[in-house]
């Protein structure tokens, strides 16, 4: 039997897309789609329908393929259709409340607000899916949404630029979407202050990424507490014993670079740390991935702008997706939802949407991926230290291509030429 999620909120701009996204990741085989009306857009989900009949067409012919399916609709949570339905609640101030907003809080089985009791959640929730496991994942993503207001810093800005000819000189306006550039300071207690420049989504994901990958956390277990203020540009974590014996370290991370001139280029090169050996993976399953992170890349389809990173398994299962304008920053997102969500890294792959360089080698040996897949080039020392510390290292993947420069064993069935 399928169960329908239906999606509803008090307003635009509260959240219904990204948490009916994030619903999907942590749902067993299931499917996303959207009532609404209009065209369309670019980097917007698929499964887009404009009637009644066409959703119910849809919900009803999922049951042979998908366990859930989560969809965004105010309609279906007016007249009650939905098991369950999910209300997200607007923030005084900044969202332009609905006229019926009254009638989908009283229709919805549960809500997503700063006053929302998880307790409340969890017994809904465990009467709908049965397994608390489940419902625990569930209500972890719920919770995550409540303390996260992204909907409040958007990553796009619109613009109309000109767009000039340079034959003949002519222009004309060419209105678009730029993907935002932000500093975000992350302060962490007790260790100091790191300023990064990124793109403001998935925050939270992104200051846990950080400081596993600067070794400040072995696991999401070493974070006691953490808060994101968008008003003030941080966010604040405190941990259990940060790992760098309290050496206070104030620096700027830029979105392009990442950390340059890390401490740890010499050990990596020594190869004095290295990756397990578990994961195998065909270059079919190679391909798959990309081409499934592609399909995800929604900020990237809006504004060409963005990098991507997506954490992937032996099956090829895409376990999570993470976008910003600098490398490094998708990559610890990626590692960092994976954390929030108590998934396993290590004997994973990762997949990237650009080259491949030093830092992001020491990111995935940090966190135990095995494979790293990249659709362009890597580098000179990137190659070097994923040779020594058994990580291997594909480049231009895309199409029916991938270039394996290190530890081959791992790609399977290979008919290497002699």
């Amino acid at each position: 039997m399928t169960l329908t999620w239906v999606i509803c909120g008090a307003g635009r701009r509260v959240g219904k897309t990204h948490l009916a996204e994030r619903l999907c990741e942590v749902l067993p085989n299931a499917a996303y789609a959207k009532q609404g009306h209009g065209a369309k857009k670019p980097g917007k989900p698929e499964n887009l329908f404009h009637t009644d009949a066409e959703l119910a067409a849809f919900i009803n012919s999922r049951p042979a393929t998908c366990e859930h399916v989560v969809v965004e609709s105010n309609e279906l949570a007016r007249q009650g259709r939905g098991d369950p339905i999910i209300f997200i609640d607007g923030i005084p101030g900044e969202t332009d409340y609905r006229d019926d907003v009254d009638r989908l809080r009283s229709r919805s089985h549960v809500h997503v607000s700063s006053s929302a009791s998880i307790a409340d959640w969890q017994k809904t929730l465990r009467d709908k899916l049965g397994s608390g496991e489940l419902c625990d994942a569930v209500c972890e993503v719920l919770a995550e949404h409540r303390r996260h207001p992204s909907r409040l810093t958007p990553a796009t800005r619109h613009v109309e630029p000109l767009r000039v000819s340079t034959a003949d000189g002519s222009a004309v306006r060419d209105p678009c979407d730029v993907v935002v550039e932000q500093l975000l300071t992350i302060m962490v207690e007790g260790v100091g202050n790191f300023a990064v420049m990124c793109t403001p989504c998935d925050v939270e994901a992104l200051a846990i990424g950080f400081v596993f990958s600067e070794g400040l956390i072995s696991s999401i277990d070493d974070v006691v507490d953490y808060s994101y203020r968008p008003d003030q540009q941080t966010i604040g974590l405190r941990l259990e014993e940060p790992g760098q014996g309290g050496v206070v370290r104030n620096l700027i991370v830029t979105s392009s670079c990442g950390l340059c001139g890390s401490r740890n280029v010499e050990r990596l090169l020594a190869g004095k740390t290295t990756c397990a050996d578990t994961l195998r993976v065909s270059p079919m399953v190679l391909r798959a991935v990309g081409q499934k992170m592609h399909e995800r890349q929604q900020l990237f389809s809006c504004t060409g702008g963005t990098h991507a990173a997506g954490i992937f398994n032996a099956d090829g299962e895409l376990l999570t997706v993470a976008e910003d304008l600098g490398r490094h920053n998708a990559l610890d997102k990626a590692i960092g939802r994976c954390l929030l969500r108590r998934l396993p890294l290590a004997g994973c792959g990762a997949m990237l949407s650009g080259r491949v360089s030093l830092e992001l080698v020491a990111k995935a040996l940090r966190a135990g991926l095995e494979v790293m897949a990249a659709v362009s080039a890597p580098s000179s020392l990137a190659i070097d230290a994923a040779e020594r510390c058994n990580i291997t290292l594909c480049g231009f993947v895309r199409g029916e291509r991938a270039t394996v420069y290190t530890h081959p064993r791992r790609i399977v069935e290979l008919e290497q030429q002699t």
